[in-house]
């Protein structure tokens, strides 16, 4: 089934890289702790345009999910405060929005996926109900136009006998039909940025790649512009045009998925694909990094990944690293960037 009427507007004329983005984010720190000396999201920076997918990696507690969220205006503040930065949406910023403006934007031309579409869905209401609800609110229809565009949705994703789940409630449907649900009621009033939290991480690997898959279609049918969150590098190859690596609150490195996968050039990122298990033969034990993300409160005072990395020196563990350009958008904050012209230099 081809995109819903109201999302034939979108133009696949202009190439989508060639395009202003609908997100630019610069400089971006969050804190939620005033005491702290350092910020749990440090200098962030990353754009993404229109028919693209930036996928943002990393382990667990590096500041993905609470900067997504904060772009989405769900942190509660306090105790959360944006130190620095802009983020802004086709030419506003985000943070410097009002409450009911943010509203106005959130599930509209904006939306999110999380995580675990259980706790995401209210249990006490029909999936009809919920998806109508976001209709009803952004585009001002009535219970019974809503209700036909909250089918028109869930037969969009493949939802099978897409009527009859209308009057479903989330526990009778599927870990993957609850996740095509989310997707339904995300991109029901057509956003132009769609943030996905983890989306398929609950699934098993054959749902998970029918919502990947899903999640492609839809961005080829919309032109819509998606920020996925993820910490499986194997989602990143598959969906990504573009990668920001990100640990302890900082983006280490960045550029097209091509060249990320190609010459990683940061010892985090040659960590991470040192770590991913592999369908060829193996030699030895897969490797690992040693160690864990750093809590807020003891985050160093140089390079935060400086603990757990074989190359770190004095320099490292004192001085905030340059971020060195590779061309083509491919960048690394690293001091031994470019990593194989520096230690063979130093070999």
């Amino acid at each position: 089934m081809s995109a819903p009427q109201a999302a034939s507007g979108v133009s696949t004329a202009a190439s989508p890289a060639a395009a202003a983005p609908v997100l630019s984010v610069e400089g971006f720190s969050l804190t939620f702790d005033a005491k702290a000396q350092t910020n749990l999201v440090e200098d962030v920076s990353f754009s993404v345009a229109p028919g693209r997918t930036l996928c943002i990696v990393g382990e667990s507690g590096c500041g993905k999910s609470v900067t997504s969220l904060a772009l989405m205006g769900l942190l509660p503040s306090p105790p959360a405060r944006i130190v620095s930065g802009t983020a802004r949406f086709e030419g506003s910023d985000l943070f410097a929005m009002s409450e009911r403006a943010r509203a106005d934007l959130r599930g509209n031309e904006m939306a999110m996926i999380f995580q675990e579409p259980m706790t995401s869905l209210n249990p006490a209401f029909t999936i009809g109900h919920q998806i109508a609800e976001g209709i009803i609110r952004h585009r001002k229809l009535s219970k019974a136009q809503a209700r036909a565009e909250a089918l028109k949705m869930l037969e969009w994703v493949r939802i099978p006998a897409a009527a009859k789940r209308l009057d479903a409630y989330p526990h009778q449907l599927s870990g993957g039909m609850r996740q095509r649900v989310m997707i339904a009621m995300a991109l029901a009033n057509r956003p132009k940025l769609l943030i996905a939290d983890e989306p398929t991480t609950a699934l098993d690997v054959t749902i998970q790649a029918q919502i990947l898959a899903l999640v492609r279609r839809i961005q080829q049918e919309t032109g819509t512009a998606m920020i996925l969150i993820t910490h499986d590098l194997g989602v990143v190859a598959e969906v990504a045009d573009d990668v920001a690596v990100m640990y302890a609150g900082r983006i280490v490195e960045s550029g097209p998925v091509e060249a990320i996968f190609a010459d990683p050039q940061h010892p985090y990122t040659i960590g991470l694909f040192g770590s991913v298990p592999s369908l060829e033969r193996r030699q030895g034990r897969l490797a690992t990094i040693k160690g864990a993300v750093p809590p807020l409160q003891l985050m160093p005072k140089g390079c935060r990944f400086a603990p757990r990395c074989p190359f770190a020196d004095t320099r490292c563990h004192e001085q905030v690293p340059p971020t060195v350009s590779f061309g083509a958008g491919h960048k690394a904050a690293c001091w031994y960037a470019p990593i194989e012209q520096t230690m063979g230099a130093t070999q």
